[in-house]
């Protein structure tokens, strides 16, 4: 005869069952591929990068094409439209939400009282040898070192040298000993660099600094810092949940399912700032990074409210001109009849206010899309 208390422990362990199934169940299903190899490896899950992998023979005739050929006849007369460093003054702390962009691939984001820089660069080159050999930068820091306000948290996508530069990493820990947040493998790097403050994370893990909640979320490209080391740390793009905001920040990515996944898993996204340069030519770049046009569709699949264009006029990374992105970005969204009011194309060193979320602003720009 059953015991009352083996009962109970039996409905507990039934109804847990019921409960925790479907929901294993639905994790399986919606599981990304996996990311991981057994040699230590990373991977893009989405596609196999040997099908299109150029070999050293392309690599070598594309450089000598556009370098010696091509780019000498090229001229780009775009005015860059650049805050005067004096008029450049963010505050050292704001309540609301604000974003500023340095350049590249590096903002400022203000939010909640805490201050989190991007992917931070302020070297004149980005490259080998601590950024003495590599590209060179064609537009000021948006922001002058000596203004940033303390900084708390910087955020790092991966380790290509435009987006984890070792001289601006190590004046940042001797100015403000921040939080680094990074993908897996980063830290091993950063330990060597003396950085005091590491968190590591793989894709949808995720923790709270200052009250704001980061989560490491998919993308789509690579890693590589010298000829031995191809993928062997991760890439992520990151979403940052505060109190009434939630931002997205791409990092380098191709386009890949995950946008909407992000989108459906941590939405809505109010504000999605988004890589838009470095996309020609298209047989060699197009796995690893946005298009303007394909930068746009993620913001769909995202269902953000604004769009932050960044990646671009900084430095001379491929074949399009370093003016070319924003212009093909606002053709893309004059010929998908978006409101150009939601897409930002900064000034460098400029700054912008991310509107409150309303309660009445139900109609996102994946609606309007579908109309």
């Amino acid at each position: 005869m059953l015991t009352p208390n083996f009962s109970v422990e039996i409905r507990r362990i039934i109804i847990a069952a019921v409960v925790l199934v479907p929901l294993a169940v639905f994790d399986m299903i919606h599981a990304d591929p996996p990311h991981h190899t057994p040699d230590g490896v990373f991977v893009n899950p989405y596609f196999d990068e040997d099908i299109r992998k150029p070999g050293l023979l392309d690599k070598i005739w594309w450089k000598f094409k556009y370098y010696a050929i091509q780019k000498p006849f090229l001229n780009d007369h775009f005015e860059y439209s650049i805050i005067p460093s004096e008029f450049v003054n963010p505050p050292e702390r704001i309540n609301g939400g604000v974003v500023t962009w340095v350049g590249h691939a590096t903002f400022l984001i203000q939010v909640d009282g805490v201050n989190i820089l991007t992917d931070p660069v302020w070297s004149e080159r980005v490259g080998i040898l601590n950024s003495r050999i590599g590209h060179q930068r064609y537009t000021p820091p948006g922001i002058p070192c000596e203004k940033l306000p303390p900084i708390d948290v910087v955020l790092i996508s991966h380790n290509h040298y435009d987006h984890l530069d070792y001289p601006t990493v190590t004046q940042l820990e001797a100015e403000h000993q921040p939080v680094f947040i990074v993908p897996l493998g980063v830290g091993e790097l950063l330990e060597q660099w003396k950085i005091s403050k590491i968190i590591e994370k793989d894709w949808w893990d995720s923790d709270t600094v200052d009250g704001i909640h980061f989560i490491a979320v998919p993308a789509q490209h690579q890693s590589r810092r010298n000829l031995h080391d191809h993928n062997t740390t991760l890439w992520a793009g990151w979403v940052m949940e505060a109190s009434e905001l939630t931002l997205y920040f791409a990092g380098d990515t191709g386009y890949f399912p995950g946008f909407k996944k992000i989108g459906e898993r941590l939405g809505p996204v109010d504000l999605a700032i988004m890589p838009i340069g470095a996309y020609e030519p298209d047989w060699y770049n197009a796995l690893f990074h946005l298009n303007p046009a394909e930068a746009l569709q993620a913001f769909l699949d995202l269902d953000a409210r604004y769009f932050a264009a960044m990646h671009w006029g900084t430095f001379d990374q491929s074949e399009e001109r370093l003016s070319d992105p924003p212009r093909e970005l606002l053709r893309a969204v004059r010929k998908r009849g978006l409101d150009k009011d939601r897409i930002w194309i900064f000034a460098f060193g400029e700054t912008r206010m991310i509107p409150a979320r309303k309660p009445d602003d139900v109609i996102t720009l994946r609606e309007v899309q579908q109309e």
